[in-house]
């Protein structure tokens, strides 16, 4: 089976763990000293919420092994143009709504982080790397948005995983993804409290390399199970069971993003994230149709632009109106990351709909 279009429920889901992942950086800027001082496994405001990405990264996986699973039947003789090419497609599917967040971000960092004219044109000039995704490999320069790492790690692994898919997809895919992600995330969990963190420096890569290439390493294992559990006819019961523990391991996963538990647990969180996508993706659920809706597919969207303008937004309200209740900044940097996501797709789309790039500096005559 080969997914032909979006699924209604992962849409659904991606939006919510963007909303995760937001709450969580409002709770780790407005209430770092708070959480610190809570028990374990003590309900608070998404205070695990990073867990959001490990789901975006096992989406990623699987929806890379399909795209590169629906061209098997194409020669492999010039995977190196085709993976250039297919990089081509997904760098600029992003990078200008990327382009638009990061810029944002770097004119309101640089206004309240610095105080000298000299001081933000170095604030500028610095951020180079986080503009063109290239933070991640190491070069020392201002990590302007640090939730950029995201992008950098998934066209980074991209890069590396799309030719080994297209030229090798039954090893790769059967044999040595899950023995790569099973490696990585053993090495992680031995070597690390938590999956958390991105700017931990390994010797060759940023921490984050390793996080975000286990978890689709496991995308591209679901996307295998995905196609062998298809093969089955379910009885109703069995259908019933599978969704309940669908819905239950979706349960657990929000439960730990929810509260102050160790966060040496992230890593079996990962594993019970992995099922639930899996049997999401499967679409054994009974009530699966339900969400495949046009305006589903649109939170969906929604998610991206989220995630690239909430920065600047907890920035703004952080400097602004510092004094207010951890409940108005709440609302501040939601109201604040939805104008600016809402304004991110309006002037991503009008440039792209009447190509002023291509009408003011490109010459195709």
């Amino acid at each position: 089976m080969t997914q032909t279009k979006k699924n209604g429920r992962v849409e659904l889901l991606r939006f919510i763990f963007a909303l995760g992942i937001l709450f969580f950086h409002i709770t780790k800027r407005f209430m770092e000293d708070e959480l610190q001082n809570m028990a374990d496994g003590q309900l608070n405001f998404f205070g695990r919420g990073y867990i959001g990405v490990e789901f975006f990264f096992i989406v990623s996986g699987y929806l890379l092994t399909a795209g590169a699973y629906a061209k098997r039947e194409k020669s492999t003789e010039l995977i190196g143009t085709e993976t250039a090419l297919v990089m081509k497609k997904k760098f600029w599917n992003i990078f200008p709504y990327h382009l638009f967040a990061i810029v944002l971000t770097i004119i309101v960092n640089a206004y309240f982080l610095e105080h000298t004219a000299l001081d933000r044109y170095h604030y500028v000039v610095d951020s180079w790397a986080s503009i063109f995704f290239l933070q991640v490999f190491g070069f020392d320069s201002t990590w302007v948005n640090k939730l950029t790492w995201y992008l950098d790690v998934w066209l980074m692994v991209t890069f590396i995983f799309y030719p080994l898919l297209r030229k090798y997809y039954d090893v790769f895919v059967k044999i040595i993804c899950p023995l790569l992600a099973l490696f990585i995330l053993g090495y992680m969990a031995h070597e690390y409290e938590s999956i958390a963190g991105i700017d931990g420096w390994t010797g060759l890569f940023y921490k984050c390399f390793l996080r975000g290439m286990s978890e689709m390493a496991l995308g591209c294992c679901t996307y295998s199970l995905t196609r062998q559990i298809n093969k089955y006819h379910f009885t109703k019961l069995g259908k019933i069971l599978l969704a309940a523990t669908e819905i239950v391991c979706y349960f657990l996963v929000f439960r730990f993003a929810c509260t102050s538990m160790d966060a040496k647990y992230s890593f079996p969180v990962i594993f019970i994230l992995w099922i639930a996508v899996i049997l999401t993706f499967s679409n054994i659920n009974p009530g699966h149709g339900i969400f495949d809706r046009p305006i589903v597919y649109k939170l969906g969207k929604a998610s991206l632009l989220i995630y690239l303008n909430q920065f600047y937004a907890i920035r703004i309200v952080q400097e602004v109106w510092p004094n207010v209740s951890f409940a108005m900044h709440v609302v501040l940097c939601s109201a604040i990351t939805f104008v600016g996501a809402f304004i991110c797709d309006f002037v991503v789309n009008f440039i792209g709909k009447k190509h002023l790039i291509n009408r003011y500096l490109i010459n195709n005559s």
